[in-house]
């Protein structure tokens, strides 16, 4: 299983998961044309012969711009299908394209891959995402409120995974952003602190997971030396790598050396 991170941040966000004949491209906060040079880029072979899209399927976490704003033209430019939970309000996708639903909490299959989605508190109807093949399986948790039992559960059951570290608290108190928007992100239905995603982290040792990427990063209320540090004291036996805001990887599932490549885009 191969996972190429897109984008992740406030810019952007999107992350393509391909095991076996499937390619699965987890929320479309870009657009085709930023898709498909990023792609070419870490090295993926966008032409598969037989007429097969360059992705099967589109599966967006919720409907905020920074992960749903490239979907309409994404699903256009590639034919692929589009799964959608209930929670994703998106009306002009469900009329025009191949929409899917699925449920929470039970696995369903696209292709060579079973997913599994677990809801999250966000301001937006949310969810975080297990993603397995046969051997190895990823997690994806960004725009997450709190962490909850379930989301535990699931990390808990992935080999690697991608987690917020949205915010440093000291930095986000007294930084730009005004006391509404500050409440918004503290107040349960927001982001992850570095401290509770490294109190997240600390949970999972033991667990099958063995490597974190954190993303989702402020640019504003945030730096990736802090998140490292706090997450990665909190957590010295998980392998702890920062995504940095506008940063690309491609990553290698199940194996020690997961980092291939990384390429920064401001």
């Amino acid at each position: 299983m191969r996972v190429f991170v897109l984008g992740t941040g406030s810019s952007g966000n999107a992350l393509l998961v391909e095991s076996e004949d499937t390619r699965v491209l987890v929320d479309a906060g870009l657009g085709p044309r930023a898709l498909e040079s990023r792609l070419a880029l870490l090295g993926v072979t966008l032409e598969r012969g037989s007429g097969r899209p360059f992705i099967d399927a589109l599966l967006p976490t919720h409907h905020h711009g920074d992960h749903l704003s490239g979907a309409e033209k994404i699903a256009r430019s590639t034919g692929c299908v589009v799964y959608l939970h209930d929670g994703v309000r998106a009306p002009r996708l469900r009329a025009r394209f191949d929409v899917r639903p699925y449920p929470l909490g039970s696995a369903f299959k696209i292709g060579s891959l079973a997913v599994r989605a677990e809801h999250v508190p966000h301001d937006a109807p949310q969810v975080a995402l297990r993603l397995a093949s046969q051997h190895h399986a990823f997690g994806v948790a960004t725009d997450v409120g709190r962490v909850t039992a379930g989301l535990k559960a699931l990390l808990s059951s992935c080999d690697s995974a991608l987690v917020e570290a949205n915010h440093c608290a000291e930095l986000l108190a007294f930084g730009p952003y005004p006391m509404a928007l500050r409440h918004r992100v503290t107040g349960g239905l927001g982001h992850l602190s570095n401290q509770q995603t490294a109190e997240l982290a600390s949970a999972l040792v033991g667990s099958r997971l063995t490597r974190l990427y954190l993303g989702h990063l402020s640019r504003s209320n945030n730096t990736p030396e802090r998140a490292l540090e706090t997450v990665a004291s909190a957590a010295p036996r998980l392998g702890v790598t920062v995504l940095a805001h506008g940063s690309m990887r491609a990553l290698e599932v199940g194996r020690a050396s997961s980092l291939q490549l990384a390429l920064p885009f401001g």
